[in-house]
Formats: structure tokens, sequence, C-alpha cells
């Protein structure tokens, strides 16, 4: 597989932190960047590795479905509008609990 920089693009935490650590708006505006650009990674990944690597496809759907609630979790505190989708019960992953086996 290429270079994973190139397929997941490039998130600076360094260079995106927030000026002032207590400006809890500023802090889930980078939170929800970096999980953007995570999922932005996992969907390439998925769609080079679909109908080619079945396991590679599986394990990076399953981490994509992570992201993508994460993403609607700090999306959602922003005020960006509910997601209502998203209520996990329980500590396991129902996404990736089958990796951890």
């Amino acid at each position: 597989m290429s270079n994973i920089k190139s397929i997941s693009g490039r998130f600076n935490f360094e260079e995106r932190r927030a000026e002032n650590p207590s400006d809890i708006k500023a802090m889930l505006t980078v939170l929800v960047e970096a999980e953007r650009c995570a999922v932005r990674g996992y969907t390439k990944i998925c769609n080079i590795t679909a109908g080619k690597d079945h396991r590679t496809y599986d394990l990076a759907q399953s981490i994509l479905n992570e992201e993508i609630e994460h993403e609607s979790w700090f999306s959602e505190f922003l005020g960006e509008g509910p997601s209502g989708h998203f209520l996990r019960r329980g500590e396991t992953s129902p996404f990736v609990s089958k990796f951890l086996k």
C-alpha cells in the first residue's frame, strides 16, 4: 500500500490546537476536524481495498464507523445539529470488538 500519509492526509495537532486551553469550543473544533480527517482517510482505505483485500476492508470499515461516531459526538457538542443515531451502551465497541477477541 502507498504511503499512509498520502492516503489519510495530515492532521497536525500542534498547528491546530486551541490558543486558549480553557476554550472548550475551540478544542471541540480541533477534535471534530481531526475526526473528519480520520473519516476521509479510512474512507479512502475502504475505497482502495474494496473487493481486493477483504480483511483490510472489514477492519478499515469498522474503524471508519468508529470515527463517524466520534465526529458526530463532537459535531453535536458544537451545536451543528443532533446526530440522533449514535448512542453507545456498554463499554464494548459494536464495530471493532470482533477484532479485539
